[in-house]
């Protein structure tokens, strides 16, 4: 048994659905049925369409899977036993042996409301994204491409407005050597990488959310939202590097499609057109996963639809983000543990390839809240509690959290916020309204 869960008793308790009232038992009893029924309802109505691409016996495929989400949704919500996996992927025993882990270290078999929160959301699209891996045309289909689609859509012209942007900035920078209008423009497209992460399918349970203003607008005033800034440690991190003579390699943790995505790509053209950075590894997950995250054929969509604009200025960026995967400066990374049921603290005893490879990175940058939770292992820290302690030894080098906040699980906080912001508005932990950039130093020893 690993060093974690040996120590799991010595950490805070992880946020569970057995705290009635609480949001994880929300979650679990409202959000995630709502999502499933989605899911059917889409099947239903798309059975004809999707029989033209796949051909007529997915009909009945169709009916296999929406038998096997109707019961997913029944030991859901009358919180029986979370089951083994039985399908034949090669993720299915790294699933199952956590399973028997969480029954060890609980002392009883795992079950939707009394198994971290965590655990159970994460299972929960394991087990949707099983139902159609037991069909034979339908293994690899996503219930959740149009959402994604259509979520994007309908922010073109806030698309249009942030690449426009980004291109004047870059031409005022060519011929300037002024590090403080270099740093006060890196800020800028930090925080639309950052809010881009309030456009999130899954915290409205699928529910299109429009933005069609000029998000550029907002940044300023949405700046006094950010409850924890390191903007400009990270900065420091970046020119500490840079002054090293060392070409500066980032991996970005990818969090949602659409619209954060097109935000993400903005950032790492700017990072690298003004030299900051040399190159880019993209983690995207392997399934469809919480509704709206990162597929790779969903960077691929995005940037064909960009490239199908009436807008010259977005034609321009997608051939420039086509030409940086094509050279190699942007590589596209697929790795399984993005979606086991893992927090970040066991990476290193469950795939060790893979922190070794983040260890070798520069800085890694993990997008939005899934990936927060996972950092911070979902658990009940004060929010007092130091960011490296919460990290519980998951340190492969210096790294940032880039998350609007949206679950119970914060820390980093200076004593009297989470007080203050409770007395603006009780549920500010859920609404996407509050952010953190929050930095870890390799470097650094201090908390």
């Amino acid at each position: 048994m690993s060093n974690h869960f040996l120590n799991e008793k010595l950490l805070p308790e992880q946020y569970s659905g057995k705290f009635k009232g609480s949001y994880a038992y929300l979650t679990i009893k409202d959000r995630l049925p709502v999502i499933l029924v989605k899911v059917v309802d889409f099947l239903c109505q798309n059975k004809n369409d999707i029989a033209q691409s796949y051909g007529e016996i997915v009909k009945e495929e169709i009916k296999e899977i929406i038998g096997r989400l109707s019961a997913l949704q029944n030991e859901m919500v009358t919180n029986k036993n979370i089951r083994f996996l039985v399908c034949d992927t090669p993720d299915v025993a790294i699933w199952n042996e956590y399973f028997i882990k969480q029954e060890k270290l609980c002392g009883f078999p795992p079950t939707w409301f009394e198994s971290s929160w965590l655990y159970s959301e994460c299972y929960f699209y394991r087990r949707i994204r099983q139902a159609f891996e037991l069909s034979n045309v339908l293994k690899e289909f996503d219930p959740f491409h149009k959402q994604k689609e259509d979520s994007f859509l309908s922010t073109m012209d806030a698309a249009s407005f942030i690449c426009s942007n980004l291109n004047e900035a870059l031409t005022d920078l060519k011929n300037s050597n002024d590090k403080t209008k270099l740093f006060h423009l890196f800020r800028r497209f930090i925080e639309v990488s950052l809010w881009g992460n309030k456009w999130d399918l899954s915290l409205t349970a699928g529910k299109e959310n429009k933005e069609q203003s000029n998000p550029l607008t907002q940044l300023n005033e949405l700046r006094n939202n950010i409850i924890v800034n390191d903007t400009d440690t990270l900065w420091q991190i970046i020119q500490d590097i840079n002054e090293a003579s060392k070409d500066m390699v980032i991996d970005l943790v990818l969090d949602n499609a659409g619209f954060e995505l097109f935000g993400d790509l903005c950032l790492l053209h700017f990072l690298q057109t003004t030299n900051l950075v040399k190159k880019f590894r993209l983690h995207v997950k392997m399934m469809p996963w919480f509704v709206s995250d990162t597929l790779d054929k969903d960077i691929h969509w995005l940037l064909k639809i960009l490239l199908q604009s009436n807008h010259k200025n977005l034609i321009k960026f997608s051939e420039d983000c086509y030409d940086n995967i094509a050279s190699g400066k942007w590589i596209i990374v697929k790795e399984q543990f993005w979606t086991c049921p893992h927090d970040y603290s066991e990476m290193e005893s469950t795939d060790p390839y893979l922190y070794g490879n983040l260890s070798k990175s520069d800085l890694v940058i993990f997008k939005g809240d899934l990936n927060y939770r996972k950092l911070t292992g979902d658990r009940q820290w004060d929010e007092t509690t130091y960011f490296k302690e919460a990290l519980n030894g998951f340190l492969p080098t210096s790294l940032v959290a880039l998350r609007t906040v949206k679950a119970d699980v914060v820390v980093g906080l200076k004593p009297g916020i989470s007080d203050k912001l409770s007395k603006i508005a009780q549920n500010w932990k859920f609404s996407g309204d509050y952010a953190v950039v929050q930095c870890y130093k390799k470097s650094d020893n201090s908390n």
